[in-house]
């Protein structure tokens, strides 16, 4: 019975990395971008990290790859239980459809312009919280399937099928790749003519699905190594091992595979897990054998109240326009130059707030 217990019990890493993710998000990115606009005091070898063309891959590149793996990571614990005795019953399929509408609602709600209520500006699919939505119904379906060798298999035939089609059937350039094609085709199905959403940046997101999933899946797997037989410092090995050998594919496919994430070419994708798969390992080191736990609040946080979070940034303008009250009279004393970056630093601080007194509320500490 203990081992079955252990065996259900959540990984304070897990939700740790997840907090680590969505702070970067919330509370470092704004103000980077404000102080390197304002001041131009990072480097080329630093701002590469934050920013770069279409090729390349830095740090701030593992941020949206890294919410889909820790969809995938945190399946075993939400998800596998509710399939009777290894059956996907109407319970869970209702579970799963309903996390996906929910997903795929938001998404746009944050940005496909869904309450603009404007057919010429509404985007399908567009954002990361779809992305998710989507690698998390594959892996849905994945687990409908008992044998454990094609719920390995398939993350990896996903991966190399979609590496294939875009080796084949197109060049890798922004609009020549297979994976644009197809997504402006998708686009011209479903928009209206002259819509703003076939403006896409150059990201892709209907073929691109097949890597959703499969990083899902990366992250499935990831979780049953550490809920597997041994002991804890051999499943960190094994998780150790499995990084290694992604950014080993990735390293080595990016010898003829550009390395792009709007299209999240194989050699990207293998870079981003294979670090993402790292910084799960580490952090389970840290946090659950080791037992290191200490001044973790903000990102434990966070990782609780993840999709808020990511939704406190519908309202930018709410938070600007109270930062502006606030602090906007110091612009007389430090400069125009700098207001840029308190203002941006407070809004990352109110955004933080909201999560706070929601995560009050949700407890009911609040009257």
């Amino acid at each position: 019975m203990l081992g079955v217990s252990k065996m259900k019990e959540r990984f304070y890493s897990l939700d740790l990395l997840r907090g680590m993710d969505m702070f970067l998000l919330v509370m470092v990115g704004g103000p980077m971008r404000s102080i390197q606009g304002s001041f131009h005091c990072f480097p080329d070898s630093v701002w590469r990290n934050f920013s770069h063309g279409w090729t390349g891959f830095g740090f701030w590149d593992i941020i949206m790859p890294l919410f889909i793996f820790i969809c995938g990571a945190a399946m075993p614990f939400s998800l596998e239980k509710r399939l009777a005795e290894g059956r996907a019953t109407w319970g869970y399929w209702r579970h799963v459809l309903g996390r996906v509408a929910l997903l795929w609602i938001f998404g746009m709600v944050a940005q496909g312009q869904l309450l603009t209520f404007d057919l010429m500006k509404i985007s399908p699919y567009n954002n990361t919280l779809q992305a998710i939505a989507a690698g998390y119904l594959i892996a849905a379906l994945t687990l409908c399937v008992r044998s454990a060798v094609f719920r390995i298999a398939l993350p990896v035939t996903l991966a190399f099928a979609y590496a294939g089609l875009l080796a084949l059937l197109g060049d890798y350039s922004k609009t020549g790749n297979f994976a644009n094609i197809v997504e402006m085709k998708m686009l011209a199905a479903l928009l209206p003519d002259g819509s703003s959403a076939f403006q896409t940046w150059n990201y892709t997101w209907f073929l691109t699905s097949m890597m959703f999933g499969s990083m899902t899946l990366c992250g499935y797997h990831s979780t049953k190594i550490l809920q597997g037989a041994g002991t804890q410092w051999r499943k960190a090995f094994r998780l150790g091992v499995l990084a290694v050998a992604l950014l080993a594919v990735g390293w080595a496919s990016s010898c003829w595979i550009p390395v792009i994430k709007p299209i999240y070419t194989l050699s990207f994708t293998s870079l981003a897990m294979g670090w993402c798969v790292l910084s799960l390992t580490a952090l389970y080191v840290l946090a659950d054998i080791l037992r290191f736990r200490r001044g973790f609040w903000v990102f434990m946080l966070l990782g609780r109240h993840s999709l808020f979070a990511y939704m406190t940034g519908c309202f930018l303008c709410v938070f600007a326009a109270a930062s502006d009250k606030l602090f906007g009279g110091l612009s007389i004393w430090i400069g125009q130059a700098a207001m840029p970056v308190i203002l941006s630093f407070s809004n990352s601080a109110l955004r933080l707030g909201s999560v706070w007194v929601w995560d009050r509320l949700r407890k009911g500490k609040v009257q």
